[in-house]
């Protein structure tokens, strides 16, 4: 969070470089979907029943060229989990605010807005097709919803509108939103600053080794909730040394005209962080670490960057 802080939020340091408008969205849903929305419970729902084949599209988007198509971005995520809750026939509340504003419109005011609400529709999902390439028409009923190999809402309670997920589950499915698309962001802006379609597949497989690297098990995305707290979130600084250790080496080869290079020289300088390292030497490094991937990820997409959190606990 202190790295987050730091960033220099200024538009003009946003560099237009060709795969800007891909990458301002996120791979996969927008967390702060299940953060505030009233609809969270639904939009779990929708996200657990896409999820598998989601995933395996998420980490093979290649458009045009070798690039990575377009991700969705956070209106996308809440129109395409909205409409898929009703191809499967669930129940998609509206707010109060909404539906007292709309009984104040006249007659004619309702017929505009719903024509003008009618255009936007067509046009966003146009848009909206080549970001997702799901067929969703399999979807169009409720089916079994497991989560971490059990099951965890069955299709007649979703048929009856029960759509209650235990707090100690959300949180869960939370984190690992947040924690996955860091990974996916992290490949995304290496990728950037690395295109791949100038590479041989040898080295763009070697650049995207080095991402993985800075994961446990060396697994980006992975279908399986892990069991124990490691990697760059970890609650205990021993259990993220390895880890940062591959962040280090990943960030210190950075360069480009929207780099800092003087910190990616810095981070290539440092002796290698061992299992012997000091808490105070791997937090400092962390510090430096953060700072410059938080704000390298801002120049280069405009936004703030997901970030990994630790595991949470009951």
């Amino acid at each position: 969070m202190v790295a987050l802080e730091k960033v220099v939020a200024d538009r003009n340091r946003v560099y237009d470089h060709p795969n800007k408008t891909l990458f301002r969205g996120y791979a996969l849903p927008d967390l702060h979907l299940f953060l505030t929305s009233g609809r969270s419970a639904m939009y779990t729902i929708c996200w657990l029943t896409i999820k598998p084949l989601w995933l395996n599209l998420a980490t093979n988007r290649v458009g045009e060229g070798g690039k990575c198509s377009p991700y969705p971005e956070p209106q996308d995520w809440r129109a395409f989990l909205a409409d898929l809750c009703g191809k499967m026939g669930l129940e998609v509340v509206s707010s109060g605010s909404q539906s007292r504003k709309n009984a104040s419109e006249s007659k004619e005011a309702q017929e505009a807005r719903h024509g003008r609400e009618k255009r936007w529709k067509t046009k966003d999902d146009t848009n909206r097709v080549d970001k997702f390439e799901l067929d969703t028409s399999l979807y169009t009923s409720p089916s079994d919803i497991f989560w971490r190999g059990k099951l965890l809402l069955t299709k007649d309670a979703l048929r009856n509108n029960q759509f209650t997920v235990r707090n100690s589950v959300s949180k869960e499915i939370i984190w690992e939103l947040f924690n996955q698309n860091f990974a996916l962001e992290l490949l995304a802006l290496d990728r950037v600053i690395f295109p791949r379609d100038s590479m041989t597949d040898e080295e763009a497989m070697e650049g995207d080794a080095k991402v993985s690297a800075c994961f446990p098990d060396g697994i980006l995305v992975g279908m399986a909730f892990p069991t124990v707290d490691q990697g760059l979130g970890a609650l205990r600084w021993r259990d993220r040394i390895e880890y940062v250790e591959a962040f280090r080496l990943l960030l210190s080869t950075w360069k480009g005209e929207m780099v800092s290079e003087g910190v990616a020289l810095q981070l290539g300088g440092l002796a290698l962080v061992e299992s012997t390292a000091t808490e105070q030497r791997v937090e400092a490094l962390e510090m430096v670490a953060y700072a410059f991937y938080c704000q390298t990820f801002f120049d280069h997409f405009g936004r703030a960057p997901c970030i990994p959190c630790r595991l949470p606990r009951d």
